[in-house]
């Protein structure tokens, strides 16, 4: 990854985030954290995280089809068709990546009909993972919140709080206008699941009200907030790999944080990259065409 990030990635975006990362219990007790991980330097870019994704697409130039939702994979004697949910079909394709988190892969393949009964097979090894949902808030403050603190993030070690995570965006260089303050507080699977039907503005009092428990500094409503909820967070479990290496003969791939069973971004890209390995090594079929779904 830092050979991936630094090297052959350009680097001129890239920010080390300032701090470190503490931990706090279910009582709310703040400790020091992990000494050794926290001796590791953390990067991200300054005009935010999406940026390794559109640098990815940029070093390798690949073709990027948008709002496409795919809803079935055809096999035939020339490659690969992949069909969307207007009917449209493009084709033909030497090789198949699917990265979706796994039940929407599960999906995808009971919607299929390979040879065989392939299909079958794949949705199987995949239905077998399981994600937690995950609600995040975001509080701004059009001022620097008055904190005496040693750290960038705060992460509950024990998963019994409602508060999973809390980090400071004015610690990543580029991110937070000067004087201002932005808190990204994530909520528990656990707390999140018991809310996934809730309206956020509901919520916020009671986000506030956790939030505050931790940091008593931070006693005002935001200037301003907004919420993202995910059903398909962090995958709990991985998936059956040994099951789906049987799609590679035909040139069916899969990859993403479902195969290690861990919500990591650079386990999720060492995946791919793995994945990569196995298609460039696969002999053509002579069309000389790819697609990742």
């Amino acid at each position: 990854m830092a050979h991936l990030i630094h090297e052959t990635l350009p680097s001129d975006d890239l920010v080390e985030i300032r701090g470190d990362v503490w931990t706090f219990n279910r009582d709310g007790l703040i400790t020091t954290g992990d000494p050794e991980l926290n001796a590791e330097p953390k990067f991200s870019y300054r005009r935010g995280i999406s940026t390794l994704g559109k640098l990815l697409q940029e070093f390798s130039g690949v073709e990027v089809h948008r709002s496409q939702r795919v809803t079935r994979l055809h096999r035939t004697e020339q490659g690969w068709q992949v069909e969307n949910e207007a009917g449209d079909v493009r084709g033909e394709y030497d090789s198949v990546i699917v990265s979706i988190p796994a039940p929407q892969a599960a999906e995808l393949m009971r919607a299929c009909a390979f040879p065989e009964s392939l299909h079958t097979t794949l949705a199987n090894a995949l239905a077998i993972a399981r994600y937690d949902p995950q609600f995040s808030f975001m509080l701004g403050f059009r001022y620097r919140l008055p904190l005496v603190k040693r750290f960038h993030a705060l992460v509950n070690s024990d998963g019994e709080h409602p508060v999973s995570w809390l980090s400071f965006e004015e610690d990543k260089p580029g991110h937070v206008p000067d004087g201002s303050s932005l808190l990204v507080v994530q909520m528990s699977r656990w707390w999140s699941s018991a809310h996934l039907d809730d309206q956020p503005e509901k919520l916020l009092p009671e986000v506030l009200e956790h939030t505050s428990a931790l940091l008593p500094e931070v006693e005002n409503m935001p200037d301003w907030w907004d919420s993202q909820r995910w059903l398909l967070a962090a995958p709990r479990n991985g998936v059956d790999v040994k099951a789906l290496e049987k799609g590679e003969a035909s040139g069916l791939y899969f990859a993403g944080d479902g195969l290690v069973g861990r919500g990591r971004i650079p386990l999720a890209i060492k995946s791919g990259l793995a994945c990569a390995r196995k298609l460039c090594a696969r002999p053509r079929g002579g069309m000389g065409n790819r697609i990742s779904t």
